[in-house]
């Protein structure tokens, strides 16, 4: 939470210093190259963080070791394939989406960018896995001091640009470093965790002693396919307005999305923290406990999201005019409007958690695969006519549905599970 809180400060100058440096199209075109190396990536991620988090918890609460070790041996292996078809893939299609997205600058400059960032799906081979060790393992202040370093790096980088008037070029390197050192990092640091908890020869482990195939693929498909939704539908925005606009539009709502986003950096480090406690909780059946631990989580996120939306809405405007420029003071009425959304997501966080905490990935999947094929769909009607709004009203709506529909599925979930336990007990 403290590093989260630094944070606040590094990324919302950084952001302004962005915007100020390359104006709305320059903006839009990093946001947009950006997104789209993301969306390539996740298509191939298979959430190994969440199947590390599963898998790897109860094996350690089981005493089983063995299968502790393969799970995150098997994790590092499958993600390390997927993460180099995956850069494989962004070249291939690099010169299509350029072409597609490119319409102020060249396409040709597009794709050098896009192949430049894609480097990060290299730097981070086995990231998720390794977050997922660190979190089972406690090691949330390694996080921390990591998520915060790569930060301050990003931070002084794009300072040093906006200083002497550099351009697109040199901000997209600074993101690329941060991205290259954060993915790094995790992975040296889990191997270090996994060698001083479990031994040094951890890796040497037998995946023979791993949990059925069948159940691990579901988990981890599930996962995917729920991510892929999820990215495509809440934090593809970019993607979507360059293509139907321009790399202006994308631009005004980048500026938008920074200053809610900023709702979300202190509630980043109880979603870290949260989801092992709640599989804890499921996993040894205290139901009691489990409910109480969602709501003071529920409420310490209200706390936070509250005042600060309301600042948001209140002073948003002086906010873009004073510390962006007036030709970003079009992308206000979408912060409104995010800022709902942001905000019901905020104080929800835990719902997806709860899900998976169960076992019950598909639930999610379900959720999120009707409300952003809707979502999506509604977006070749809507935009059209309503611009980066209508964006951020699909958004939103998205936001607020999903988060309320898997917060009752997961309350059903453990009702069924205390009604189990009580039958139990009368037997």
């Amino acid at each position: 939470f403290s590093s989260s809180t630094l944070s606040i400060a590094f990324v919302a100058v950084q952001s302004i210093l962005s915007a100020r440096l390359l104006g709305t199209d320059g903006l839009g075109l990093v946001s947009t190259v950006m997104t789209f190396v993301v969306l390539v990536n996740t298509v191939f991620s298979f959430r190994m963080g969440d199947f590390v988090v599963r898998y790897f918890s109860k094996a350690k609460a089981d005493g089983n070791l063995e299968q502790a070790n393969a799970v995150i041996k098997g994790s590092a292996i499958a993600e390390s394939i997927t993460s180099i078809i995956a850069f494989l893939f962004l070249l291939l299609i690099s010169h299509t989406a350029s072409t597609l997205l490119s319409k102020i600058y060249e396409p040709v400059y597009t794709q050098s960018l896009i192949r430049l960032f894609g480097l990060i799906i290299l730097a981070n081979l086995a990231t998720e896995t390794a977050n997922g060790v660190l979190r089972v393992t406690n090691h949330y202040k390694t996080q921390a001091a990591i998520n915060l370093i790569q930060t301050i790096m990003t931070f002084s980088m794009i300072t040093l640009a906006f200083i002497f008037h550099w351009g697109i070029n040199e901000v997209l390197w600074a993101y690329l470093i941060g991205k290259v050192f954060v993915g790094v990092s995790p992975i040296v640091m889990a191997f270090w965790a996994m060698s001083r908890e479990f031994g040094r020869d951890w890796w040497k482990s037998s995946l023979s002693t791993l949990p059925p195939f069948k159940e691990m693929a579901y988990f981890a498909i599930s996962t995917n396919f729920s991510a892929t939704i999820k990215q495509f539908a809440s934090e593809s925005e970019p993607l979507w307005l360059t293509l139907f606009f321009n790399e202006g539009a994308a631009g005004l709502y980048k500026v938008a999305l920074a200053i809610v986003n900023l709702l979300t950096i202190p509630i980043t480090p109880f979603i870290q923290t949260a989801f092992p406690e709640i599989t804890t909780s499921v996993v040894s059946k205290k139901w009691d406990q489990l409910r109480k631990l969602l709501r003071k989580i529920t409420l310490l996120a209200a706390i936070w999201t509250i005042p600060a939306g309301l600042f948001m809405v209140v002073f948003g405007k002086w906010i873009i005019t004073i510390f962006y420029k007036s030709t970003f003071l079009p992308a206000y009425p979408s912060l409104v409007v995010l800022i709902i959304g942001f905000g019901v997501s905020n104080v929800l966080f835990w719902n997806r958690s709860l899900l998976l905490s169960f076992g019950k990935a598909n639930l999610s999947l379900y959720v999120l695969a009707i409300c952003g094929l809707l979502k999506i769909g509604l977006a070749f009607l809507l935009l059209p006519q309503l611009g980066i709004e209508g964006e951020a009203a699909l958004l939103s709506g998205f936001l607020i549905i999903t988060s309320v529909t898997m917060v009752i599925m997961g309350y059903k979930l453990i009702e069924r599970g205390k009604t189990q336990e009580v039958r139990s007990e009368a037997a």
